[in-house]
């Protein structure tokens, strides 16, 4: 194989060349050598903040997580029996403070949901932790508190169908219940203001026949003589009224029951009785916003 001149470079050139380049290779690198090493210094330094910048970052939420933790900690737990002795006693806020920790470990507890209705002020918040109580435990003790409950705030709404529909609720699933005379009234009542005075005033009677006993005979008794007025029998009405007078002497709020037979007389052109029952009224109760009235506005006979 011949050998090919032109890149042949002999030993004498080589030698020369390489004496020439040595020093100024030596100077070269050492002046390379402190350029390189401020930049490995620097990505070291870079390194050992990154490290550091790490290390602090994970101690901080070591340090964090552990605060939390010993705040938790130091929050003493609170029972139910606590809480429920807060409500009775009258302290509601720290009730409901108690109440709401409970219900973040307890979300369907019976008992918080119903007292918790009972401290909301918001008739419609109010009446949807009463509706939780019969979802989740239908047959608790309180079940029908709570069903009576949203009965009466539905009444206080003006819902009055939905609550005629709760107070037969109550008395079909809870049978047993000692809220059954409470029940009936509201029950009546709803049907009154509903303007369906006959269905009201049986309930208000059947209400007598069974608990002739109750505290509420009088309300019950009221209650009949205003259906008999709303229905638009107003001589029916005034003796009703008038015989609540008779029944009950001395009770409070006379003066507004002489006050209804009055004008219920007055507006069935019984001008003459209406007369001498606002001078019974005048005379028992000369003070009162209805004998005031009564001089002012009706016909007084001498």
């Amino acid at each position: 194989m011949t050998e090919n001149k032109a890149d042949f470079i002999p030993p004498a050139v080589l030698s020369k060349l390489t004496a020439f380049v040595r020093p100024h290779l030596l100077r070269w690198m050492m002046c390379l050598c402190p350029i390189l090493a401020d930049v490995l210094d620097t990505a070291a330094q870079q390194d050992t903040a990154i490290v550091q910048a790490s290390t602090a970052l994970q101690a901080s939420t070591a340090l964090q997580d552990t605060t939390v933790e010993t705040a938790l900690q130091q929050i003493p737990a609170i029972s139910l029996e606590e809480a429920v002795t807060f409500y009775e006693s009258g302290q509601s806020d720290r009730a409901r403070e108690a109440f709401l920790r409970i219900l973040d470990d307890r979300p369907e507890e019976p008992v918080v949901l119903y007292h918790m209705g009972r401290l909301e002020t918001d008739l419609e918040a109010a009446e949807q932790y009463f509706l939780k109580v019969l979802l989740h435990e239908p047959e608790h003790a309180l079940a029908d508190d709570a069903l009576l409950e949203v009965s009466r705030i539905q009444y206080a709404m003006g819902r009055h169908d939905e609550a005629v529909n709760a107070c037969n609720r109550l008395l079909v699933a809870y049978p047993d219940s000692d809220l059954e005379n409470e029940t009936r009234f509201l029950l009546g009542r709803a049907l009154l203001d509903g303007r369906r005075p006959e269905l009201s005033r049986l309930v208000f009677q059947q209400l007598l026949a069974s608990a002739p006993d109750s505290t509420l005979v009088r309300s019950a008794r009221l209650a009949i003589a205003d259906s008999y007025r709303v229905q638009g029998d107003l001589i029916e009405a005034a003796r009703q009224y008038l015989r609540f007078e008779i029944d009950f002497p001395g009770v409070e709020g006379l003066e507004t029951v002489l006050w209804q037979a009055g004008q219920c007389l007055e507006n069935a052109g019984r001008t003459v009785e209406a007369g001498y029952v606002y001078q019974r009224l005048i005379k028992r109760y000369p003070d009162s916003a209805e004998a005031k009235r009564a001089r002012v506005e009706r016909p007084v006979p001498e």
